[in-house]
């Protein structure tokens, strides 16, 4: 959808028989864009998710935006984004699905870290295993609705300006079904590159311990200021979560402790049976380790290393399923 300025093609539109008023664009991604709006029956601000108005023309894409409206309805926690309601409306003749979701003021966690790295290096450690407990907490809550989100990355938590922290934006998100999902057609990859599981890079379905992969990714993030895993390509970021080991978090930032160290390579093991059985127990381990220890500023090692995904011409994936082949194409993003 084309837009206008920040303020957006849709500025100024009413929803709603005229309840949601659209203001500011807040942001957008290929499938929705989100708007700072007014409603004018509670007086208060909200945010409102609006289906593209292309994609609005075809069933599946407006099913699958009412499916994460019912989804994320379901989860009420103090570390989720809300959900207080949803519609269709018809726009200039099209049909336009949206969502009304609860008005976060704040920043982007990418954001808050991005000011740490400017200042020390990386954000400390302690800060950033409280803010990890935090979205594991959120996390708790969705997997034991069958949730998983598939999407965990900085750039989907947000922290309010009295520091709650908020995961959002689960509209990959689907119940899960005999223990596993796959959101998408066979062998299509949902989820940011950086962030994927090793079995959401090779296609397979997936369950709640690809999102506590993701989140020990980003907690590597957030303690060193660099990801363990990263290249050229969305291919060979896929090839490093199957094939590569990441290097220890202290190799980057000296002072963190061994536990910081055991927690991440724990959260970021090749198979889901080595790592945190659950949200719980890894949140249980971040506030275990966070006192264990007296925070000290980063320390990063000027020139260290990651991986880079760089055997990827060679590598020949693991086999998967028949059923479901590895991808070969692109690396989706969710909107």
């Amino acid at each position: 959808m084309s837009q206008d300025g920040a303020h957006g093609r849709y500025a100024g539109l009413a929803l709603a028989g005229g309840r949601y008023q659209l203001r500011d664009l807040l942001g957008e991604g290929g499938m929705a864009s989100v708007h700072l709006a007014h409603d004018s029956v509670l007086d208060r601000q909200v945010a409102v998710k609006t289906l593209h108005t292309d994609l609005g023309r075809e069933p599946a894409f407006r099913e699958r935006f009412r499916r994460e409206a019912l989804a994320v309805a379901k989860l009420t926690h103090t570390n989720i984004v809300s959900v207080f309601d949803t519609g269709e409306d018809d726009v200039d003749g099209m049909p336009m699905p949206y969502i009304v979701m609860e008005y976060v003021e704040g920043r982007p966690l990418g954001s808050v870290l991005e000011e740490d790295i400017r200042r020390q290096g990386a954000m400390p450690a302690d800060k950033a295993l409280k803010i990890t407990a935090d979205v594991l907490a959120a996390l708790e809550i969705s997997h034991e609705m069958g949730l998983v989100h598939r999407d965990i990355k900085p750039g989907n938590v947000m922290v309010t300006k009295r520091g709650v922290v908020k995961v959002m934006d689960f509209g990959i998100a689907r119940a899960m079904q005999s223990g596993v999902t796959s959101m998408t057609q066979t062998g299509m990859v949902v989820g940011t590159p950086q962030y994927l599981s090793p079995e959401q890079a090779l296609g397979r379905g997936v369950d709640a311990r690809s999102d506590l992969y993701s989140v020990g990714i980003m907690l590597f993030q957030l303690v060193t200021g660099r990801l363990p895993f990263d290249a050229d390509s969305p291919l060979a970021i896929a090839y490093a979560h199957v094939q590569e080991e990441p290097v220890a978090p202290s190799s980057v930032n000296r002072s963190l402790p061994p536990a910081v160290d055991a927690l991440v390579a724990r959260a970021l093991r090749k198979n889901p049976n080595e790592r945190f059985p659950n949200a719980e127990s890894m949140r249980d381990e971040c506030l275990r380790v966070a006192a264990s220890f007296q925070a000290a500023p980063p320390s990063i090692v000027p020139g260290a290393r990651t991986s880079s995904g760089a055997g990827v011409g060679s590598a020949v994936f693991p086999p998967v399923d028949q059923a479901t082949p590895a991808p070969t194409g692109n690396v989706q993003t969710p909107y």
